[in-house]
């Protein structure tokens, strides 16, 4: 599964109403094992997931813009790194106005599977889990939750561009 852009931002939105911050990544993932494992991982949970609805894009407008910036960037007109930044940004305002309680990690993904083409974009929650040290020290370390995904939507881009 040849990776083609990942990066990870994070929506810091506590469940007592506060504001969201937003921390941006500077860049995005560095080619590396524990990257691909994340979105091996992620794929397999979300391929077991049941239940999953199907949806399509709006034309782009004001209030629809997502379809407008996916093309942009797959035309080259805008980077990886600036397509998910922008966004994030509509991600995290949505969520102040809908009221979502909790943000989470956000990845955006391009990868290829196959012939195919596809962007991921999950929110993931960290949790808790026990490790043990060189030493044969438990220590707990925090780790993302991939069996809990709450929000994550794959789009087939190959299909999509072949029929808008």
């Amino acid at each position: 599964m040849p990776i083609r852009h990942s990066v990870i931002h994070k929506i810091d939105k506590k469940p007592d109403g506060t504001p969201a911050a937003l921390h941006l990544a500077g860049a995005e993932q560095d080619e590396s094992g524990a990257r691909d494992d994340l979105m091996s991982q992620l794929n397999e949970s979300y391929n077991a997931t049941t239940g999953k609805a199907w949806g399509f894009f709006h034309a782009e407008s004001g209030a629809h813009p997502f379809s407008g910036w996916l093309g942009k960037y797959l035309a080259g007109a805008t980077d990886f790194l600036a397509f998910s930044t922008t966004a994030v940004e509509h991600l995290t305002k949505l969520m102040e106005e809908s009221n979502l309680t909790t943000g989470g990690h956000a990845l955006f993904c391009h990868y290829q599977q196959g012939l195919t083409d596809y962007l991921v974009i999950a929110l993931m929650q960290e949790t808790e889990a026990v490790t043990m040290t060189e030493e044969l020290h438990l220590m707990t370390v925090k780790r993302l939750d991939l069996d809990h995904i709450r929000l994550a939507a794959r789009i087939n881009i190959t299909e999509w561009k072949s029929n808008p």
